[in-house]
C-alpha cells in the first residue's frame, strides 16, 4: 500500500481549502462559520471513509496547511478594505497613476519560480515511495510557492494606483493586497531604470518586506513606508517621483537621479545571479537537494553514495552560507562613518577584528550574524535598524558580535544536523521494527512521525534561545553602558517595530477598523496571553522581548540569566 495518497486526492483537499476560505469571506460571519464547520466535518468524514487512516491523516494535514496558507491571501479584512477604497475613490478627487501592462513582466516572474522549483517537481515525480517524507515536504513547499505566484499574478492584473491630491494619500486597489498610504508617512522615494527581478522576486529575497506592483520593464518608482516598501512602474515615473518625493522624510541619496539596474544577462550581474539563484534553490525552493537526489536515483546510485553526496552538499552550503546570505539580502558593505567606528571598537573587544559589516535595504527592524567561523563572520543590519539611536545600534551590534564570537551559527547548524543524523541512525538501526509498526499499527506510526515533527522545532528553539540569551549578556560586557544599554537597545528596537507594525496594519485595514485593530494589538514589550507565551518560549528562536529586557534588568550575568531562563521557559508557558 502506498504511503502517499494519489495526486488527485491532494489537489482536491487543497481545492477544498480554497473553497472554505472563499466561503469565509463572502458569507456573513455567522453563516460562514457554520458553513466552514460543516465543510470541514464532511471532508474529514469523507477522507477517513475513502482512504486508509494514514493517508487520511496526511490529507488532513495538507488541507489544514493549505487552509492556513490561503487564509493569508483570501481574507475578509482585505475584501472590506478593497470595498472601502472603492467607495472612497468615488467620493474624492483621484488621479490614476497609469501603468502600462506588459505580459512579459509577469512571465519573467513565473519563469524564475518554475526554474527554482524544477528540481523539487522532478523529484516528486521520479522518486520512489521510499522518499515519501521528503515528498510531503515538497507538497507543503509548493503550496506556499503557489500562493506567492497567485498573489503576484493578482497584483499584475488587478492592481490600480491612485493619487489623492487633497487627502495626500496614495491608494492601491488590488485583489489581494489593497493599501491606503498617507504620504506624510513616506520615508523615501527613488527611481530605478527597470525592475530588479532578483530583488523583487520573493524566492530570491531575505529579510525584506515589500509589494511588487510593477507591470512592465520600464522605469520603477520605489516608495518606502513604515514596515513595507512598494514598487510601481508608472508610465511617467520621473513625473510621479517629482510629485511624491517632497513628502519623503529622508533623501534616497541619489539627488533625484535614476538608479541604473543592469539586466540579468549582463556580465556584472552574473555573480549576483549565481549566488541568489543558489540561495533560492537551496533555501526557498529546495530544488538543489531534491534535484541532486533525483539525478542520483535516476543513475541508480547506491544508498551510501546518496547519503555521502547529501552530506557533502550540506557542508558546502554551510561553508558558503555567508556569501549566500549576503547575496540574498543585496547587502552593501559599511566601511566608514560613526556606526562603522563603533562596530570596530566592539569587534576588537570581542576578539573578532576581521568581521565584516553590511547594510541591508529593508524597512524591517532586524539584524543578522552569519558565517561558519570567526574568520568568515559577517553582521548585517537593515537600513531601518540603522536609523535607531546610535547607542541602541551599538547594542544590537554587540549582540550580533557575540553570536560570531561564540560560534552560534555553527552551534545551531550542528544541533540541526545532530538531530537529523540521530533520527536517520535510529531509522537505520530499527528499520525492521519500524516497518512492522507501519504495516500493523499505521496510526501509531503516523503519531510517532508527528511527535518527531513537534519535538524538532522545540529542540531547535531550545538551542537558539540559549544562544540568544547568552548573546544579550556577552554583548553587554562590551558596551560602555553594560546591561542597561543592551536593555535600552532592545527596548528601542521593540518600540520601533511596534510603531511601524501599527502604521503598516492601518495601511491595510478599512478606516472603520484600523483604530480597533491597533488598540487590540499587544505591545512586544508587554507580557502577552498564555498561548502566545507558550508558542514564543517553546517554538520561536528568540525568547519574548519583554522577558529578555526584564532579564537584563534582574540578572547581573549570563549564569544567573541562564538559570532564570530554564525556569521561565517552563513557568511562562503555563496559564497564569
Amino acid at each position: 500500500m502506498n504511503i502517499l495518497p494519489d495526486n488527485l486526492a491532494m489537489i482536491s483537499v487543497v481545492a477544498l481549502a480554497v473553497i472554505m476560505n472563499v466561503v469565509s469571506v463572502w458569507l456573513p460571519k455567522k453563516a460562514a462559520t457554520a458553513a466552514e464547520i460543516l465543510l470541514a466535518a464532511a471532508a474529514l468524514t469523507g477522507l477517513f471513509v475513502r482512504f486508509p487512516v494514514g493517508q487520511a491523516i496526511l490529507l488532513t494535514a495538507i488541507g489544514a496547511h493549505a487552509y492556513a496558507a490561503f487564509s493569508e491571501l483570501i481574507d475578509r479584512n482585505k475584501r472590506e478594505m478593497r470595498m472601502a477604497l472603492r467607495q472612497k475613490l468615488q467620493e474624492v478627487r483621484a488621479v490614476e497613476i497609469v501603468q502600462r501592462k506588459d505580459a512579459r513582466r509577469l512571465a519573467a516572474d513565473v519563469a524564475l519560480t518554475g526554474l527554482v522549483s524544477l528540481g523539487a517537481v522532478l523529484f516528486f515525480g521520479l522518486a520512489p515511495e521510499t522518499y515519501a517524507a521528503l515528498k510531503v515536504f515538497i507538497v507543503f513547499m509548493m503550496i506556499s510557492v503557489s500562493i506567492q505566484t497567485i498573489e503576484r499574478a493578482a497584483n499584475f492584473y488587478s492592481a490600480r494606483l491612485y493619487w489623492l491630491p487633497e487627502e495626500e494619500h496614495l491608494v492601491v486597489l488590488s485583489r489581494f493586497q489593497p493599501r491606503d498610504f498617507p504620504l506624510r508617512e513616506l520615508k523615501e522615494a527613488s527611481v530605478w531604470s527597470s525592475p530588479d527581478l532578483l530583488r523583487l522576486h520573493p524566492l530570491f529575497t531575505f529579510m525584506s518586506s515589500h509589494q511588487d506592483y510593477t507591470r512592465s520593464f520600464g522605469q520603477v518608482l520605489k516608495l518606502s513606508f513604515p514596515g513595507e516598501t512598494i514598487y510601481l512602474s508608472p508610465d511617467n515615473a520621473v513625473h510621479w517621483h517629482r510629485l511624491l518625493a517632497p513628502f519623503a522624510s529622508a533623501s534616497d541619496g541619489t539627488g533625484g537621479k535614476e538608479k541604473k539596474v543592469l539586466p540579468l544577462w549582463h556580465p556584472a550581474v552574473l555573480k549576483r545571479l549565481f549566488w541568489k539563484g543558489y540561495y533560492a534553490s537551496t533555501v526557498k525552493g529546495v530544488s538543489a537537494y531534491t534535484g541532486l537526489l533525483a539525478i542520483l536515483l535516476w543513475l541508480k546510485a547506491p544508498a551510501w553514495a546518496v547519503g555521502l553526496f547529501v552530506l557533502l552538499w550540506w557542508v558546502l552550503n554551510f561553508y558558503v552560507s555567508d556569501r549566500v546570505l549576503i547575496a540574498a539580502t543585496d547587502a552593501e558593505p559599511i566601511t566608514e562613518g560613526e556606526i562603522f567606528e563603533r562596530a570596530q571598537t566592539i569587534f576588537r573587544k570581542a576578539g573578532i577584528p576581521h568581521t565584516r559589516l553590511f547594510s541591508v535595504d529593508s524597512p524591517d527592524y532586524n539584524g543578522f550574524a552569519t558565517g561558519m567561523n570567526i574568520g568568515r563572520g559577517a553582521i548585517m543590519l537593515t537600513t531601518a535598524t540603522l536609523q535607531l539611536p546610535s547607542p541602541s545600534v551599538e547594542a544590537i551590534l554587540a549582540h550580533e558580535a557575540a553570536h560570531i564570537r561564540k560560534r552560534d551559527v555553527l552551534t545551531n547548524q550542528l544541533a540541526r544536523f545532530l538531530f537529523i543524523g540521530l533520527l536517520a541512525g535510529m531509522a537505520y538501526l530499527f528499520f525492521d521494527e519500524l516497518k512492522w509498526l507501519a504495516e500493523n499499527f499505521k496510526i501509531a506510526m503516523f503519531l510517532l512521525i508527528y511527535v518527531f515533527m513537534l519535538v524538532f522545532p522545540m529542540y531547535l528553539s531550545f538551542i537558539a534561545q540559549w544562544t540568544e540569551v547568552r548573546a544579550d549578556f556577552t554583548g553587554a560586557a562590551w558596551l560602555s553602558g553594560g546591561t542597561v544599554q543592551m536593555a535600552q537597545g532592545l527596548t528601542d528596537l521593540a518600540a520601533a517595530q511596534d510603531r511601524d507594525l501599527e502604521k503598516s496594519m492601518a495601511h491595510r485595514m478599512a478606516d472603520g477598523r484600523s483604530s480597533k485593530s491597533r488598540a487590540s494589538s499587544a505591545s512586544s514589550l508587554e507580557r502577552d496571553s498564555w498561548l502566545w507565551r507558550f508558542l514564543e518560549f517553546q517554538f520561536m528562536a528568540h525568547p519574548p522581548l519583554y522577558w529578555r529586557i526584564g532579564s537584563l534588568a534582574r540578572n547581573g550575568n549570563w549564569r544567573e540569566a541562564r538559570k532564570r531562563w530554564l525556569k521561565d521557559r517552563f513557568k511562562e508557558s503555563l496559564p497564569g
